[in-house]
C-alpha cells in the first residue's frame, strides 16, 4: 500500500510540467493563480468574499460561486469538488455558514456525497471587511 502512494505522488509530481492556470476572471488580490489544474486535480486558492457583501450568508455564497467558476473554467463541476476548507473569524457562525455551505452543494447537485471538509476560527483576515474565506479541491 505504502509503495503504491509513493509511486501516486511520484506520478503527480511527475505531471507539474503539464500544470495549467485557471482564471476564469475572478478577482486577483496578490502574487497568486484563483486556480491550478495538475494532472486530474484543481486546486482552488481560498476566495474572497464579493464587494458589499457585509453578513456570513452573504460572504459564504459569493465564495462558493467563484469557486464555482473557477472549477467550472477547469472543466469540472462542483460534485466534482473533493476537498474543502473554512477559515472563519467567528465560530459562532458556523450554523449560517453550514446551511449556506449546504444549500449551494444541493442546489449543484450535491445531496449526499458532500466533500470533505475542515473549518476552523482564525483571528482575522488581511481585509478587515473578511468574515469567512474558503478553498477547495476537486478532481475530475
Amino acid at each position: 500500500m505504502i509503495v503504491g502512494k509513493i509511486i501516486n505522488i511520484r506520478g503527480v509530481l511527475k505531471n507539474m510540467a503539464d500544470k495549467k492556470i485557471i482564471n476564469p476572471g475572478t478577482p486577483v488580490a496578490g502574487p497568486y493563480s484563483p486556480g491550478i489544474k495538475v494532472g486530474n486535480l484543481i486546486f482552488v486558492s481560498g476566495q474572497g468574499p464579493a464587494a458589499g457583501t457585509k453578513t456570513i450568508i452573504e460572504q459564504t455564497r459569493s465564495e462558493l460561486e467563484n469557486i464555482k467558476k473557477i472549477v467550472e473554467a477547469a472543466g469540472a463541476k462542483v460534485s466534482d469538488i473533493v476537498k474543502v476548507t473554512v477559515f472563519m473569524t467567528d465560530i459562532n457562525d458556523f450554523g449560517k455558514m453550514n446551511r449556506t455551505y449546504q444549500k449551494f452543494f444541493e442546489e449543484n447537485g450535491v445531496s449526499e456525497k458532500f466533500p470533505t471538509r475542515t473549518t476552523v476560527e482564525v483571528s482575522k483576515f488581511a481585509a478587515a471587511s473578511m468574515l469567512i474565506e474558503i478553498d477547495a479541491i476537486a478532481a475530475l
